[in-house]
Formats: C-alpha cells, sequence, structure tokens
C-alpha cells in the first residue's frame, strides 16, 4: 500500500538519536513520520550512562531523568588492585534505556511527531527528489529527507556504504538485583581481561547493569567465559543470571564512511558516533540528531546542501573529538597494565580520568596529561607513537 502523503522527513529508528531528531524537528513545524520495528517501551541492551555534557542536547531538565547519580569509579584490573577515585560532583547518571528512550519518545509525539511502532524498513529508494520507504508490512511512506538512526547495520548505513565492512565491537550485559554492595555512588570498572574494551557494574535503581565490551575486536577472545570470570571477582554479585544480551558496538576512525548525501542524513550508532575509548553512545547520538535537525531546517528555509552543511556541523562537536578518542584508545589498549599502573599511581591523572568520563573535559587536554604520565611511570619513550610536532 502506498500512502499519499509526502512527509517533510521521515526518520527510521526510535532510539535517543531517531527521537531526538524528531522532537526537534517537529518542535519547530516540520512534518515528521518516525518509524521503529520494536513497539515502545522495549528493551534495549546497555550500559545506560549519561555523562554530564548530555545535558547540552538534552530536551528536558537533567534531574528529572530517572536514573541514579555516581560520583567516581572503583578501578581493578583483572579483579585485583582495586582503587577509587571519588568527586563531590557527580560524573553520570545511570538509566534503564526502556524507560529513557520512552521518555524521549513521549516527548517528540507529545510535539507532534507521528510515530509508527511495530513497522520495519525493508527498502530505501530514491524517487526524483523524494525517498520512498517501504515496510515488511508493504506500506510504502515518501518524504523529502530521511534521517537513518538503525544503528551500524542497519538499512540506511548499508544504503550509503553498500560495500563497507570493518571490524565491529560487541557488548555483553545483564540486569541483576545487587544486596550488599559496597558502595552505590559509584560505578565498577575492571580491566585487563577484554583486549580494547573493559568490565563494568553499573548500580541502578532497581536492577544494575553488569557488562562487558571489547570496544574493537581484532583478535578472537572468549567474551563469555571472561564475563563469568570477571563477575566472581565481585563478591556483590549473584552467582548464575539468565538474560544476557549482547549487541555491537561501532567502532569509529581509520576508514572512509558515508554518513551524508543530499536526501539521507545519518544519525548516532548508523554514523558510527561512538566514543572508542569509553564506549559512549547517548550524547553522540543526541547531539548528531540535533545537528541532523539543524540542517533540515537549514535546507527547508536557505536551499543549503544538506550533506555538506550536516558534516560541517558534526565534524567539530563530534568528528573532531572521536578523532582523539581514537588517539587514546590505540594508545592505551595496548597498554592497559601500564595505562592502569599510572591511573593507579596518579592522582592528577586521575581526577583528569573521571572528567573526560564526565564529559567535562575534551579528549584533547587529557591526551596530554595521560602521555606524559605514563611516560614516567614506564621510564621509557613513547613519543614516536604521536606524529612529529604534535604535542597533544
Amino acid at each position: 500500500m502506498i500512502t499519499r502523503k509526502i512527509w517533510d522527513v521521515a526518520v527510521i529508528g526510535a532510539g535517543p538519536a531517531g527521537a531526538t531528531t524528531s522532537y526537534c524537528l517537529s518542535s519547530d513545524g516540520f512534518e515528521v513520520l518516525l518509524l521503529d520495528k520494536d513497539h515502545f517501551p522495549r528493551a534495549k541492551p546497555c550500559g545506560g550512562a549519561l555523562s554530564r555534557k548530555v545535558k547540552k542536547f538534552l530536551p528536558l531538565e537533567f534531574d528529572s531523568v530517572k536514573g541514579s547519580k555516581v560520583f567516581g569509579a572503583e578501578f581493578s584490573f583483572k579483579g585485583s588492585d582495586p582503587f577509587r577515585i571519588e568527586v563531590p560532583d557527580f560524573i553520570a547518571k545511570l538509566v534503564h534505556r526502556e524507560d529513557f528512550d520512552k521518555t524521549l519518545l513521549d516527548l517528540s509525539t507529545g510535539q507532534g511527531t507521528n510515530f509508527m511502532g511495530g513497522e520495519k524498513v525493508v527498502r530505501i529508494q530514491r524517487e526524483r527528489n523524494f525517498m520512498r520507504l517501504t515496510t515488511l508490512k508493504g506500506t510504502i511512506y515518501t518524504a523529502r529527507v530521511v534521517i537513518g538512526a538503525d544503528g551500524p547495520r542497519g538499512l540506511s548505513a548499508r544504503f550509503l556504504n553498500p560495500k563497507h565492512t570493518v571490524p565491529m565491537g560487541i557488548a555483553i550485559e545483564e540486569e541483576v538485583e545487587i544486596e550488599g554492595m559496597k558502595n552505590l555512588k559509584l560505578a565498577y570498572l575492571d580491566f585487563g581481561r577484554f583486549p580494547w574494551g573493559y568490565g563494568w557494574v553499573f548500580p541502578k535503581e532497581g536492577l544494575s547493569s553488569v557488562g562487558c565490551g571489547a570496544i574493537l575486536r581484532r583478535e578472537k577472545i572468549p567474551l563469555k567465559e571472561e564475563f563469568e570470570r570477571m563477575k566472581r571477582g565481585f563478591d556483590f554479585l549473584p552467582g548464575q543470571v539468565k538474560g544476557k544480551r549482547s549487541w555491537l558496538l561501532p567502532y569509529f576512525g581509520g576508514f572512509p564512511y558515508r554518513r551524508a548525501d543530499d536526501h539521507l542524513l545519518l544519525v548516532g550508532d548508523a554514523a558510527r558516533f561512538m566514543d572508542p575509548f569509553l564506549g559512549e553512545g547517548i550524547y553522540y547520538a543526541m547531539a548528531s540528531g540535533t545537528f541532523a535537525a539543524e540542517t533540515v531546517k537549514a535546507a527547508f528555509e536557505r536551499k543549503v546542501n544538506i550533506g555538506k552543511f550536516y558534516m560541517s556541523l558534526v565534524q567539530k562537536e563530534i568528528i573532531e573529538e572521536l578523532k582523539h578518542a581514537v588517539r587514546m584508545a590505540e594508545f592505551v589498549y595496548p597498554r592497559l597494565q601500564l595505562g592502569f599502573h599510572a591511573l593507579r599511581h596518579s592522582k592528577k591523572l586521575g581526577l583528569l580520568y573521571v572528567d573526560v568520563m564526565s564529559g567535562i573535559l575534551p579528549y584533547r587536554k587529557f591526551n596530554k596529561g595521560l602521555f606524559r604520565t605514563m611516560k614516567e611511570v614506564g621510564k621509557k619513550k613513547l613519543t614516536n607513537f604521536f606524529p612529529r610536532g604534535d604535542k597533544s
């Protein structure tokens, strides 16, 4: 069935990226169709950490978001040598994605977004100056612009990058009810078991998130087995828990990747906007969604080139920061034990690390402190890692 209506914008995927885009556009009077394969609320595997910098793009007061604030972290290396870094202000709020995503969706539909749940898009076509979306049910929708927010291997990402194959990361999570946890105001991070990644325990209201992730899989690793070993290192965790969930992590950097053309923009995970060092994705999802909405507005009002305008917006706020995060990941993860040792013995570095986690310190500034400290602790020259003349 072909619907007659031509939408200003059709958004594929109603997670934080798609819901933010829809909210911003509907608030400005655009006719927006939001499609998702699921009905909401729906379960979504994710650590669910909202860093403080999310405030910049959050369409509601941060304090009104339901979740648990953490004021630091306890670090360990394969369960050993634990130490804590605590700060007076919170570094993140830990949320349940089922609730958080539904809140964003409700805000969007409250502004006039037309949401269609249970509509999986299976085909994208160009039709002169329009885009046509065909769903699994056989319904065909037409829009002037499409926003792809359907994940790193979703249809919109494959439409712009049909031959793109790069390694992905992977994460595993369980939600468990924890009794007797030592400190509910700390996140627990364990390094060393997972190449290019870490394990975590994020205490939340109700069920807490226990998980691990390899942000970039450059080698085969027994992730499930290491995950169980990590869990045994935390005496406050229960034993076997049913309901492990896994998901792919889009790695940013080091390869060509199309994120925009004249009628289609990729946002969030579909654009591979995820921090390659910490694994944070929600902030970049909401930031890119906001920039996509600004792009559409400029295109309708001033006839700008949609692809070029969007890329100019995300370049400074997202891409440049993620490039520094890539450098950090490629420097630290091959030297995890040295990095942990440096973090454990340098209070200044520890506080800088927490500031990066909270989002108030950019990677460019953090890189300087980490490089100097690891060089001192390791008592070796690491300057060859950085190009000559680059002091970041």
